[in-house]
């Protein structure tokens, strides 16, 4: 497995600093999250160049978030066709920077609609995504918010064309005790093709999602790294530990690395 680190789009630090630090603390990749005000897409375009000597420099490689709020989904076909423009333009960054996927995010809760028609507009959405990523062979993962495995297979019977994105602190909060993580990884292991972790006590709403250090929260961590090893998983993992001291994501690096047994 390749393991990374969330680019911080609050914090102080420029794109350039957090390139160095996830070198410095022994990463393999930067997960750049296009998120405003700090890292928007024009700017990041903008600085397109000079990003790509750095990782080069590093020798450390790319992947792409955009923000949760983006729902490519939305039921209003104007706000979605917005919003698919947006998204298009970051897979045109990560193809500038030669990043290794894009990921969006699954929203399947939106006033009065149902919960599957909401999967059924997602799909429409993803589609589009996946006909403009389709000319450079860019991935574009679909990362669980609040879904279910059931849901998941919904979509992807919808546009088989997109990956999966397991976040596994928010699959803990969508199911009682996190029972449902280990079932992603299984039904979904085909398909599986980025990975979130952090930590959190289960519970719903913003301060269910706490994205604490690996061991602060209930997550069995020894159950979800056994899961993913007997999926033979080998590919990107971002540490989405949301800390200023950044001793607690370099702790977790190392608590991960340990339970997985490699580098």
């Amino acid at each position: 497995m390749y393991y990374g680190t969330l680019a911080d789009p609050k914090g102080d630090s420029d794109i350039l600093q957090e390139i160095n630090y996830a070198k410095d603390a022994g990463f393999d990749f930067l997960e750049i999250s296009a998120e405003g005000p700090k890292f928007t897409t024009s700017k990041l375009l903008s600085r397109a160049g000079e990003i790509k000597k750095a990782r080069d420099e590093a020798g450390i490689f790319f992947t792409c978030h955009t923000p949760w709020g983006w729902n490519v989904g939305n039921p209003y076909k104007p706000i979605r066709d917005a919003t698919l423009s947006e998204v298009i333009g970051v897979i045109g960054f990560a193809e500038e920077v030669e990043a290794r996927l894009v990921t969006v995010h699954m929203h399947t809760r939106f006033g009065l609609y149902h919960r599957d028609e909401m999967i059924r507009h997602m799909a429409e959405g993803l589609s589009v995504l996946c006909d403009r990523a389709e000319k450079s062979g860019m991935p574009v993962t679909v990362e669980n918010v609040d879904q279910s495995v059931d849901d998941f297979k919904k979509l992807f019977e919808l546009e088989p064309r997109a990956k999966f994105h397991l976040d596994v602190g928010h699959a803990n909060i969508s199911c009682k005790g996190g029972a449902n993580i280990a079932d992603f990884i299984d039904t979904f292991k085909d398909r599986l093709y980025h990975v979130h972790v952090h930590d959190n006590k289960g519970g719903h709403g913003v301060d269910g999602d706490l994205h604490l250090a690996l061991g602060m929260g209930n997550i069995d961590w020894h159950k979800v790294v056994n899961a993913l090893k007997a999926a033979k998983y080998d590919k990107t993992v971002t540490f989405e530990v949301f800390s200023k001291n950044r001793q607690y994501l370099e702790t977790s690096l190392d608590v991960f690395r340990g339970l997985a047994g490699g580098r």
